[in-house]
């Protein structure tokens, strides 16, 4: 049995880790911002900046809400998430912090060095999810490498989304 089956994992998977991770390294961003860097803007006019970041907001805290209560669901039963939001993207709570709530509040802030977070995050994710996708692998097996192959992790893959139902 490896050491990702023997400590069984909660339906926040290493989402503490990472959040912990994200935290600090966006507290550090952020006061560099404010104290130097607030001079430094995204370079694109800060009412577009702002017009796409609350457009990733709309859809990465709907996307964030509905993962987090299906994984919730799956979880205490015992199942592999697959169907819904799950049947586009493997890691959709990770995906909606990294790749649209995150993003849509640097783009409000309008700051250029705050866009290192999303970035950040993502590598932290890469490191992260390996112990996640080897705990699933381990308990769902098979059923889970062939999900694996076909859904992407923080975004859907392109023939995901054009498949048939």
């Amino acid at each position: 049995m490896s050491k990702a089956m023997k400590k069984q994992m909660t339906f926040i998977g290493v989402g503490l880790k990472f959040a912990i991770i994200s935290i600090f390294f966006t507290a550090i961003i952020f006061a560099v911002h404010f104290l130097w860097m607030s001079y430094l803007s995204i370079p694109i006019p800060r009412i577009v900046a702002q017009v796409l970041g609350i457009l990733l907001l709309i859809i990465g805290v709907p996307v964030y809400l509905i993962s987090g209560l299906t994984i919730h669901k799956y979880f205490h039963d015992g199942q592999l998430a697959t169907k819904g939001i799950y049947g586009y993207f493997r890691h959709p709570i990770y995906g909606s912090w990294i790749v649209f709530i995150v993003p849509g509040i640097v783009l409000i802030m309008n700051s250029l060095i705050g866009l290192t977070v999303p970035v950040f995050m993502y590598g932290v994710f890469k490191i992260l999810i390996k112990e996640e996708d080897q705990y699933l692998e381990e308990k769902f097996g098979e059923e889970y490498l062939e999900y694996r192959k076909r859904v992407g992790e923080v975004l859907p893959k392109f023939q995901t989304i054009f498949r048939e139902n």
